[in-house]
């Protein structure tokens, strides 16, 4: 019998779950937000229906809620504890699965994490030498850019911790807000598009020989709590959505070690979503200031009401 491959996953908030993170790691799914969002067990999360559709077993779960991947040390994605947290007693990754960045894009960069007091700001941060608490405004223009350069150092990083591992890159892809009854996305809240960041994932994961499941390539809105966080009916969206991705990646021929998998995965019910097409309808270039907004400060949400009929 062939022994199961090892998984790990690197995220944020979308890919935790109580007791099954490190110690120490904020987590999302917990608590009352377990009723809230229908996401009752980990067998429920996106990250283990991917797994156990590739016929996988869990070895750790990195996943920290909050975390930016740009940031001075961790808990940031590109620090050296998070890529550590990947192995566990001894053992290393067959697989490593990363979904990260959507805290970048809603914060614009980890200048306003630190401004608008982030709930996962780096821990050698001093909070006095910050100065006065301020609402982040526009990303700077190169928000993008810099995302990417702290997303392929993680990699660069992950790669030299675990040199056999196979990494898949999950792009960002939008989520909705559960009950509307169309796209409710803000892709430009900081005036740096969804996309730009989505280049620089598939930019970053190209030059480090990284394999990309391109979930917002797919044209899909996953269902989300408050337009981010899954629900359960969210979390089968993007796990069928992710496994499509992971296929596609292997039909353009892509090297991979999970191939007969992915294969077998990709036809099989797990594969199969009524996540339902995006739409991009505002041509505004950016959420602040802007009356239809869920939120553009220190709270912010990835949500636009400009549409409010089906809520």
């Amino acid at each position: 019998m062939t022994e199961k491959r090892l998984f790990s996953i690197l995220g944020d908030s979308i890919s935790t779950f109580e007791g099954c993170n490190p110690e120490g790691f904020r987590v999302f799914y917990e608590s009352e937000r377990l009723e809230a969002t229908g996401v009752l067990a980990p067998q429920d999360t996106w990250w283990a229906q991917v797994v156990g559709a590739l016929d996988g077993e869990l070895l750790a779960n990195g996943s920290y809620s909050g975390s930016m991947v740009e940031g001075a040390g961790f808990p940031a994605g590109n620090s050296a504890e998070r890529i550590a947290a990947l192995a566990r007693d001894g053992q290393t990754p067959d697989v490593v699965l990363v979904f990260v960045g959507i805290n970048d894009y809603g914060w614009g960069g980890a200048d306003a994490q630190a401004a608008g007091r982030g709930n996962a700001l780096p821990v050698c941060l001093d909070a006095v030498a910050l100065g006065e608490e301020r609402e982040p405004g526009l990303a700077p223009a190169d928000a993008a850019e810099r995302f990417g350069a702290a997303y392929e150092a993680m990699l660069a990083r992950m790669r030299a911790a675990y040199p056999r591992a196979e990494i898949w890159c999950c792009t960002l892809c939008p989520g909705r807000v559960a009950g509307r009854g169309g796209s409710t996305f803000a892709y430009r809240l900081r005036g740096v598009h969804l996309d730009a960041y989505n280049a620089a994932i598939r930019n970053a994961a190209a030059r480090q020989g990284c394999r990309v499941a391109d979930v917002r390539a797919l044209g899909r809105d996953y269902e989300g709590l408050e337009g981010t966080h899954p629900t359960a009916r969210g979390m089968r969206q993007f796990a069928a959505l992710v496994l499509r991705a992971m296929e596609a990646e292997r039909a353009s021929g892509a090297s991979t070690v999970l191939a007969e998998r992915i294969v077998e995965a990709a036809m099989s019910p797990a594969a199969a979503t009524d996540a339902p097409p995006s739409a991009e309808t505002c041509e505004e270039p950016s959420c602040i200031g802007c009356p239809h907004a869920g939120a553009t400060g220190s709270q912010w949400l990835l949500a636009c009401n400009r549409d409010a009929r089906n809520c």
